[in-house]
Parts: C-alpha cells; sequence; structure tokens
C-alpha cells in the first residue's frame, strides 16, 4: 500500500522563510516519546483556516508549533500558538506508524483522518472522504482504514470527555523549552 510519509521538519515548506527547528526525547509519566518545536520567524504569508465556527490563523511570523510523538500511539499531535504564545488549535493528524530518521528528524505515516481542536471546545473531524476514497482506490487496506477510524474514534471520545492528555500538557512543555532554548 502507498502511504504517505510526511516529516516534522516540513523543510520543503516554502511558506516559511526563516525558521528554527528543534527536536526533544522525554520519558515521563506524563508523555513518553518525541517531540519537536518548528518556531516560524518569517513567512512569505499567513495561512488561514476556515471551520464552521469561524476563520483562524495557523501560520505567522513568530507562531509556534509543537508537535507530539508519542509512543505507541496512533497519532501525533500539533499545538499551534500564535507569536503571543496563546493557543490556535489543537491538529491530531490518525496515522499507521511514526518514527524518527537516522538524522533524528521524526516522521509519520499519514491515515488520511484529522481532528482539530480549538480552545473554545469546538472539535473537528476533517478529511473522511479522502480517507474513503484511498480505501477505494487501493491506497490503505481494509485494515489501515478499520485502524484510522478506530484510532479517531478513541481520541474524539476523549477530547469530549477532557481526558485527552496532550493537550492539557502541550503548554507545560512549551514553556520547559523556552526556558532551555
Amino acid at each position: 500500500m502507498l502511504v504517505i510519509r510526511k516529516y516534522a521538519d516540513r523543510a520543503n515548506w516554502g511558506r516559511i522563510l526563516d525558521r528554527q527547528f528543534n527536536v526533544f526525547s522525554k520519558n515521563s509519566i506524563a508523555f513518553s516519546g518525541h517531540m519537536t518545536l518548528f518556531e516560524m520567524i518569517t513567512v512569505r504569508e499567513p495561512l488561514h483556516v476556515t471551520y464552521p465556527s469561524g476563520k483562524i490563523c495557523i501560520v505567522n511570523n513568530g507562531y509556534k508549533w509543537i508537535q507530539h510523538f508519542p509512543d505507541y500511539a496512533g497519532y501525533i499531535l500539533t499545538s499551534v500558538y500564535n507569536s503571543e504564545g496563546t493557543i490556535v488549535q489543537w491538529y491530531i493528524d490518525i496515522c499507521k506508524s511514526h518514527g524518527v530518521t537516522e538524522a533524528g528528524i521524526p516522521w509519520y505515516d499519514d491515515l488520511y483522518l484529522d481532528i482539530v481542536k480549538l480552545p473554545s471546545g469546538d472539535l473537528f473531524l476533517l478529511d473522511q472522504e479522502e480517507l474513503e476514497e484511498a480505501l477505494q482506490q487501493g491506497i490503505v487496506s481494509k485494515e489501515d482504514y478499520d485502524l484510522a477510524w478506530a484510532t479517531a474514534n478513541l481520541v474524539m471520545n476523549e477530547c469530549r470527555s477532557g481526558s485527552f492528555d496532550l493537550t492539557l500538557i502541550a503548554d507545560k512543555h512549551l514553556n520547559e523549552w523556552l526556558e532551555v532554548l
């Protein structure tokens, strides 16, 4: 099956003119896995997305993205912060697997489904049609399709109940890293 592999450093993203990228490993009770801090110093142009609840900016000068790659999980979390350090959104990519390249860059094999959680509490499931098309075209197996839906449903339920722990510790991790850097 053809899987779309994505890399945390977004090295070929032309929208970002000047960036800083750091990778951290953490092994604690609250989180075990890899984390990245992607700082957008200068961007060619801001990027806005529109959800049913409104339009928000997710890329601009001074924005920071923290990505969590938790060990043994079928997802990664990207926490998006604006230039004032305020959370803009949490974006959860459902994935088949994730790991780290020999050069130390985290990657993940995307399974199309994405979940967005906004600070308001609004929750959105995205790209269901893309997953359906990928199954019909043989890009993903039925097993991977079922895995994507099972993982998305689990994460959505945790987000609704307030027990999706990574969204609760992302601010703490950002503050820890900014003190070190």
